[in-house]
Order: C-alpha cells, then structure tokens, then sequence
C-alpha cells in the first residue's frame, strides 16, 4: 500500500461526499412529483432477491444492461458491457493490459459473477494476473446482465462482498427466432490489435413442450504492439470460441426442466521478453459449465432444484526454452435448492441451501491437489409493513470445511413516499474465504521472480456494509443517488517474509483493514425530438487502516456520460468515460485521470438487417504515455462496424 497522505485533503474529501449529496438532492427536490411513464428504474431484476422485482422496487442498488446496449457498444464479454456502468472502476492486473472490475471500490475478486443466477468460477486471486472469468458464456446468448452493486451474501454465500453481476441467457418461445451477427474492429495507426468476430442465436420450439436455445460466439483479436518496441506486446491477443445449448422441457404449464450447457475454449498470446530472450507466451484456456435445473409452482409455493458441475483449466508454454507456468484446474460440483411463497398479504418468505465442493490442482499443493467443502442454508423474508413500504431480512449461515462457519445478516427498507419519490437504505454483511492456495500450509509457487507461501492460520475476509439513498422519476427523468460505507476486516494480501538476492519470499496474511466511502448517483432524462442524456458518477474516499493510506489501484472519481438520439431507421451516440487519479504500489505519486470519448451510429436496413459502427477511443488516449505506473492499457482509437440479421 502506498504511505502518501495528507491529513487536510483527505479530511476535505470526507467532506464533499456529504456536500454533493446534499446538492444532488436540493437539485432534484426541485422537479414536479408527477409519475414518470417510461422509466428505466422500471426494468425487471431477479437477481436482488431471486424473484422479478422492478428496479425501483429491488432492496439494494441495482442496473440492467439490456441486448440493445450490448449490440450498440459492440462488447465482447461481460466487462465491456457494463464498464460504463455506474459505480464501475477497473483496477489493472499488470499482465498483456489486463484489467479487472471493481464495484464500489472493492477489489475485483470481491464481485461475485453469475450466469442465469449460478455462481462460474472467478478466477481473479487464485489464477495470478488474471481476468479470465468474463466469457464463461456466448455474448451473443445474453439478454441482458443485471449489475447489483453491495454485499450480497445472503443469498449467494461467499465473495459477492462488493456485488454481484449476472449475466442472464435468452429463453426459448414458442415460435422460432433467431439472429447473426459479424464484426470487425481496426485498431488506426497502430502495430496489429485487429479483431473480427461473430455470433449467432437461434430458438424455437421442437414440440409442443420441449423447446431449444442455441448460441455461439468467435472473437478473433490480434496482439497489440508496443510502441516502444514492436517485439512486444502491450495488450495480449485473443482467440476465442463459445457457445451455450439449453433444452427446456415443460411437461405441465407449472412444471419446467432444463438442461444447459455451455463450454468457453480460448488461447490469449502475446510477445514477450525475460533475460534479453524474446519469446512467445501462450495461455490456452478452457471453460465448461452443465446444469439441470427443475421448477415447480404448487398453487403459489414456488421450487427450485438445481444440480450443476463447473470446469476450469489453463496451460502456458514459452518458445526459445523460457519455462512455461505450471498448469492448474479448478472443479466445482454442487447442488442448491429453494422454496418461495407468500406468508399472508404481506409477506413473502425464500429459504434455500447450497452444497458445493471445489477442487484444486496445482503442483504447488502437497499430493498436487487439495479440496474444500461449502455449505449454506439462507432465509430472506420481505415484509410488506405498509402497501408504500417493504423491509427485507435476511440471514445465511455457511460452513466452510477448512474455516468453519460464516454468519451473514442483511436488513433493507424501500419507502415509496410518493409516486415519484423512493427512498431506500440498509445494512449488509458479507464475507470471502481464503483460496485452496491461500490456506494451505503446504502450498509454494516460486515460478516467477518471486515465491509465494501459503498460510494454514489465515482467516476469511468479512465485511460490514451501510448505504442510503434516493430515487425520483418523473417526466421522463430518472435519477438515482446512494451514499455507502464499506468496512473490510482481514484482508488477504502477501506479506515479505525475506529477500535472498534479488527474490523475494512472501506469503498469504491478513494484514489490513480497510474502509470505503463513496457516493455514486445517475442521472437520465428524456430530451425530446429523439433526444435522451444519461449521466453517472461515483466518488471515493478510501483507507487502509494499518496505514492511513489510500487503497492501491482505486480512482477517487469515476464519471460516465452518454447523448443518444434516435429518428426513424437511425440512432446515434457519444460516450465518454473518465477515471479518476489513482494511487499504485510501489509508486509514491498517482497514476493520472484520464477521459474516453467513444461514437455509435446504428442504421437498420430493414426490419431484419441493422449495421452498427462507431469509432471507440475516439482521441487516441495511450495510457503508457500519460504515465507509466499504469498497470493496464487501453486499446487505441478503433473503428469497428457490425452487421445484425435477426429473424
């Protein structure tokens, strides 16, 4: 962590959190109270509570990244659909460019990534420098990602203390559709860092009670040169290949089976150079995930069983004799079941358990491998005390077979106090336990510069969070503002424990404390004559508590913008994003802040065939020169164009 701060500006930060709260508010208390017709904050969210809530409505901070957002940013995976979502930071993992997300100041392996509500594996922290747990399912499969920001452990157990964000698949109808779509990208005066790609989707029904989804996605993307020095890459290349099968049988109209599948194989390479040999590093990467999933609905009593077996593994190889990383899988297993039904007019109660085992393999771990059991009972209840307001309990209690057992609490109020205005808060617990290699006494990796040891005393990391906030929606406005503190306990981190020559021992601790505060708000209105603006912004104040430090690798601000205009065949926008200056380790200054301007411009040919283009990067921003304690790179001003048919 980083020991560079002043006592004057930081309590001065403290100070504008309440300042711009209280002038967001002053400003919205001034819009008439007339209910808003169509507003986003009506969109459907399950995953907030397991069951179809309104945004608006949902007990915690909330977002949908619709298929249209999706096809007009042209995003390739998950982290580029909602980068430009409020309350998203990234934070750089210093390996080919690339960067993980970070929700509310937390670390990226504090969110928690789920596909149609079931955990994949999160690679971040115990695969080093990586981000490979964004393509676990085609892009071109997804209806929308639901993005809720907060703990979220009740319901989803460990590592969703900083949010959740799941990415929910398109469902088979009874009619067939389907679509295609191909794109390219071309990175302007720059060495290599082209893409193309495609997909496709395709469902319908094949009788009249079992019906089919199937989708697929292909990403080519050239390595990206170093300006410096061409024989290196400064963003890795990928080759990727997804795709996602779904039979759903539904025997009665209150029955429903699924059986899903979906697998993820990609290579990322890239150029690279270690003792004055230059070499070629090649990751080839492999994901697969199947489901069966059984729900019921008994006059109003509403079941779920799911069974479910996840697989992850990545080799490395190095030519010119530069030795590769070892390989390691991870193998998840598990089983979860819930029930849902009203309790009177004013309540409705969800009680579930979760049984899952995951297993490691790394030549690290003595006997190459070690295992873990989690198990989890959950309760939520939502109290409807009056027809305008709902307060949400809730309680899990999990038991870890190396930690013991974990118990997670979470208390939510949602007030309607006018049919404009909502005002909403609550209190949070969560906690993350301990990786295999983490927790093991046994556990050395010393294949880089370094050796890293693992530690049989750690403990899981636990969290305490508080957040308020408000809603107005009205004449075409939506605007949102919530203020949150997190408090993170028992932080895992590496500690140095000696230096022999130019090698460095660590290994795995709790060494800090750390406390977020922020306050992020989002703005949306209406213009007319096709005219829309949105607007969001997050604000952070951050600590390490054993130092009084900032927090490595969080921007203080985080600001997103976007003006879109839609008339007959065509739509057009501008986005900008910016990220704030962010402290990095072993630095004793600050990364800088720097802004994005992107261009979409649509144009359906027909009621089948619409092209999108834009130009991303728009002022050819090249972090590598604005500083270099960047631990990440931003890909250079970009032309991309894709056509979508659909039927």
């Amino acid at each position: 962590m980083v020991q560079r701060s002043s006592a004057c500006p930081r309590a001065a930060a403290r100070l504008r959190f309440p300042l711009v709260s209280i002038l967001a508010l002053m400003a919205a208390g001034a819009l008439p109270p007339q209910a808003s017709a169509d507003s986003r904050l009506d969109e459907i969210v399950v995953t907030a509570t397991q069951r179809e809530q309104s945004v608006r409505d949902t007990p915690a901070a909330a977002v949908v990244v619709g298929r249209e957002d999706i096809d007009a940013i042209a995003a390739d995976n998950v982290l580029g659909a909602v980068r430009e979502t409020t309350g998203v930071g990234l934070i750089g993992q210093g390996v080919g460019g690339r960067k993980t997300m970070s929700l509310r100041g937390m670390d990226g392996k504090h969110t928690l990534y789920l596909v149609n509500g079931l955990r994949v594996i999160n690679t971040d922290d115990w695969v080093g420098h990586s981000d490979f747990q964004y393509d676990w399912t085609p892009v071109d499969g997804i209806e929308r990602i639901e993005v809720v920001r907060g703990p979220m452990s009740v319901l989803y157990g460990s590592d969703a203390v900083g949010g959740v964000i799941n990415a929910i698949t398109r469902r088979p109808g009874a009619t067939w559709q389907g679509g295609v779509r191909l794109s390219a990208r071309d990175v302007r005066g720059a060495g290599d860092g082209d893409a193309v790609g495609g997909g496709l989707h395709l469902s319908g029904a094949l009788t009249d009670t079992l019906r089919v989804a199937l989708s697929a996605s292909r990403l080519r993307r050239d390595p990206f040169e170093l300006k410096e020095n061409p024989r290196l890459s400064e963003i890795e290349g990928s080759d990727l290949s997804a795709g996602h099968v779904l039979l759903s049988w539904q025997p009665s109209a209150a029955h429903t089976v699924d059986l899903e599948h979906r697998a993820s194989n990609e290579t990322r390479d890239r150029d690279q150079a270690r003792g004055g040999v230059y070499y070629r590093d090649t990751y080839d990467i492999e994901r697969s995930q199947s489901v069966a999933t059984w729900r019921a609905d008994w006059n109003g009593v509403v079941t779920q069983l799911r069974a479910w077996e996840s697989d992850f593994d990545v080799t490395n190889k190095r030519s010119n004799g530069v030795a590769p990383t070892r390989p390691q899988s991870m193998r998840e297993r598990g089983a979860d079941g819930r029930v849902g039904f009203a309790v009177g007019h004013m309540q409705y109660l969800t009680v579930g358990a979760d049984l899952r085992t995951e297993t490691l393999r790394n030549a690290g771990l003595a006997g190459g491998k070690d295992d873990a059991d989690f198990r989890a009972l959950y309760v939520q209840d939502e109290i409807a005390l009056r027809p305008d307001l709902t307060l949400t309990l809730g309680v899990r209690r999990d038991r870890h077979s190396i930690f013991g057992a974990e118990t997670s609490p979470r208390a939510y109020l949602v007030w309607h106090a006018s049919e404009a205005w909502t005002l909403r808060g609550g209190y949070g617990e969560g906690f993350r336990a301990p990786t295999l290699k983490q927790a093991s006494a046994n556990y050395e990796g010393a294949e880089g510069p370094h050796t890293f040891y693992g530690n049989a005393n750690i403990r899981p990391e636990t969290s305490k969070s508080w957040e308020i906030g408000a809603i107005y929606a009205a004449n075409g406005l939506d605007w949102e503002t919530t203020a949150f503190r997190n408090k993170v306990k028992d932080l895992i981190t590496t500690r140095q424990i000696q230096q022999i020559g130019p090698r460095r021992f660590y290994i795995y601790d709790n060494v800090n404390n750390a406390r977020i505060d922020g306050i992020e708000t989002t703005l949306r209105v209406d213009l007319g004559r096709g005219f829309h603006a949105s607007a969001g912004a997050q604000w952070l104040d951050t600590e390490d508590e054993a130092t009084g430090s900032p927090l490595n690798g969080r921007t203080d601000h985080v600001l997103d913008a976007r003006l879109g205009w839609r008339g007959g065949a065509w739509d057009a926008a501008l986005r900008v994003e910016r990220m704030g200056p962010q402290y990095v380790s072993s630095a004793d200054r600050k990364a800088p802040a720097y802004t994005l301007v992107h261009m979409n411009l649509g144009y359906a040919l027909n009621r089948h065939f619409r092209i999108h283009g834009g130009i991303d990067n728009l002022t050819n921003v090249r972090l590598a020169e604005k500083s270099d304690l960047f631990s990440y790179a931003e890909t250079p001003r970009t032309l991309r164009v894709a056509l979508h048919g659909s039927f």
